[in-house]
């Protein structure tokens, strides 16, 4: 008698055909890579990790375990991302300098969330509950295969997120909060073959996750894998014991750091921990219905394209929702969301970042039970999107390259003054970025493939086209319109020429700790610290809003009503 698997998947061998490793890797290293442009920092997040970096490197055991710059406490900046950063720039400074070492950064958290997320479905999806339809004559997908296009399509949806394609290219909070995310759903996925392992690798995972951007995030993606514990009933082991492993492992992060602070920084770090807990406790809070709205509208385009295939998959999935592979990142998923109840708005962004590995294995897993017709959508909406948007970054450099169209070379003009068009590397790769996408649309149009794994494909290679473009071809003219390089040299110029002191010492009170991070760095100007009497005041004002007492010029960048003055010290 001929026998059926009662799951909604159906995959071909033909359909489960290998996508090439070396064409994947490709992909990988090209989207990340392209980050490695930029010479200045395009975000003041990005500028206030770097600067918390430096100040591990250059300080004592409360600068390394204290995040801050300048002396300036930043308690609602956790350890975890800053502490990566000042090891590769401990490592490799000498080599790359500082900002490239940094840099080096992002490539060792995106490798690290690609692998988790990888592996972990590869994992779930070679389970015999997460096998397809048997066909009556054979031909269907054997689990070796099946389990890597899952896998493969959950990266390369991953890489395609819109949410995280800044993100992934900045070494910030938000970056490690991705890594440890996919690293929870990969020690979820481990603990179904060696329980105590997976079950600490989760917990540890979680307890970093709560030292990156805040403690919200840590707290409910431990609250998802312990959920996951107490109602999965395919783990083999004891699950108390797996659960006191899963929350051993989340302590232990937590409390060595809060054992050295007390151990190693004194009263300073007492003061620290106050205010620390201080900013946590804010984050925790009923859900106010403007926090909903902004969620609601930010997860349409943030979490895209993973979103509607996710949702098909709990659709279609509706009668096995209860297997492995679809309740383990349904659970995460649902728990992210539903502490959006519960979290005031500063912690809201946390939380998609934390859900963005459940979102797109779920995606994998649906996008496989989607008929052809149906699957189709997202290669035609790979298609247009990323055609539009590389037309569009095209068009703008060849207006900026010729003056035609005016409109379009005055914008450029305007936003970035003196940029020009180059043709070096810049612009080699982007041209290859170009041939190589025409090269997979064409491929598209003209053929029928059936593989599965060719919608995730195209979003990801367009989304990587998209970066090499844009920071192939416009890395120069962002770094001038973000950078705060000439207004930090103009303000140490005038701080000498106003004190007539050689290294004057600078009162940058309420000033982002971004802004305090570049202007060290690039000026170089010298913060006070804590106790220490400044010579003149730094002030951020807007451009119509002039300092009664400012004793210096106008210090501005382009196309922006952003200015900064220095005034007399003693101003309140």
């Amino acid at each position: 008698m001929l026998t059926q698997r009662p799951t909604p998947a159906f995959m071909s061998q033909e359909a489960a055909r290998k996508l090439p490793r070396l064409a994947l890797l490709a992909l990988l290293a090209a989207f990340i890579l392209s980050g490695l442009w930029a010479q200045d920092f395009w975000t003041l997040r990005d500028a206030e990790a770097f600067g918390i970096a430096r100040e591990m490197l250059s300080g004592d055991a409360s600068t390394l375990l204290l995040p801050q710059i300048a002396g300036e406490a930043l308690p609602y900046a956790g350890p975890a991302a800053p502490w990566a950063a000042a090891f590769f720039m401990k490592l490799f400074s000498g080599l790359l300098g500082e900002v490239g070492a940094y840099r080096l950064t992002s490539l060792f958290w995106f490798a690290l969330s690609t692998a988790a997320l990888w592996y972990g479905t590869w994992r779930l999806a070679r389970r015999s509950e997460a096998q397809p339809v048997a066909f009556a004559f054979g031909g269907e997908a054997e689990p070796r295969q099946y389990g890597r296009a899952v896998a493969d399509c959950a990266v390369l949806l991953f890489v395609a997120t819109f949410g995280i394609f800044a993100r992934q290219h900045e070494p910030v909070a938000g970056t490690v909060l991705l890594a440890c995310a996919s690293c929870v759903f990969f020690g979820i996925a481990l603990t179904l073959r060696r329980p105590e392992a997976g079950a600490f690798v989760t917990g540890l995972a979680s307890g970093f996750a709560a030292l990156t951007t805040s403690v919200v995030p840590g707290l409910w993606l431990m609250g998802g894998a312990v959920l996951v514990h107490a109602f999965a009933r395919t783990f083999p082991g004891s699950r108390d014991r797996r659960i006191l492993t899963l929350l051993a492992g989340a302590a232990l992060p937590v409390v060595v750091w809060l054992g050295l602070v007390l151990a190693l920084t004194g009263a300073e770090g007492e003061a620290w921990l106050a205010a620390w807990a201080a900013e946590e406790a804010e984050r925790f809070d009923l859900v106010e219905p403007r926090t909903v709205l902004w969620m609601i509208r930010t997860s349409l385009w943030f979490l895209l394209p993973a979103w509607p295939l996710a949702l098909w998959a709990l659709y279609s999935w509706r009668r096995q929702i209860d297997r492995t592979q679809i309740l383990v990142p349904a659970v995460f998923v649902v728990t992210a969301l539903s502490a959006g109840l519960f979290t005031a708005p500063a912690a809201a962004e946390s939380l998609l970042l934390a859900a963005v590995p459940g979102f797109v294995v779920l995606g994998a897993f649906g996008l496989i039970t989607l008929r052809q017709s149906r699957e189709n959508l997202l290669d035609w909406f790979a298609i247009s999107v990323f055609s539009v948007a590389l037309a569009a970054l095209w068009l703008y450099w060849f207006a900026n390259l010729l003056g035609f169209p005016p409109k379009m070379a005055r914008s450029i003009q305007m936003l970035s003054p003196g940029v020009t068009a180059e043709f070096g590397l810049g612009f080699v790769l982007p041209v290859l970025a170009l041939v190589l996408w025409v090269v997979f649309v064409v491929w598209r149009l003209t053929h029928r493939p059936i593989v599965v794994w060719r919608g995730p494909w195209l979003a990801a290679s367009g989304m990587t086209a998209a970066a090499v473009t844009l920071c192939g071809l416009w890395h120069t003219a962002i770094d001038i319109n973000r950078s705060y390089a000439a207004p930090a040299k103009t303000a140490a110029a005038e701080a000498v020429r106003i004190t007539g002191r050689p290294a004057p010492l600078v009162d940058g009170a309420g000033l982002p700790a971004g802004v305090r991070a570049l202007f060290a760095w690039y000026g170089p100007v010298r913060f006070t610290r804590p106790g220490e009497a400044g010579d003149v005041r730094l002030v951020r004002t807007r451009s119509d809003e002039i300092p009664a007492d400012a004793v210096s010029i106008e210090i501005s960048r382009p196309h922006t009503n952003e200015s900064f003055y220095l005034v007399p010290a003693n101003r309140r």
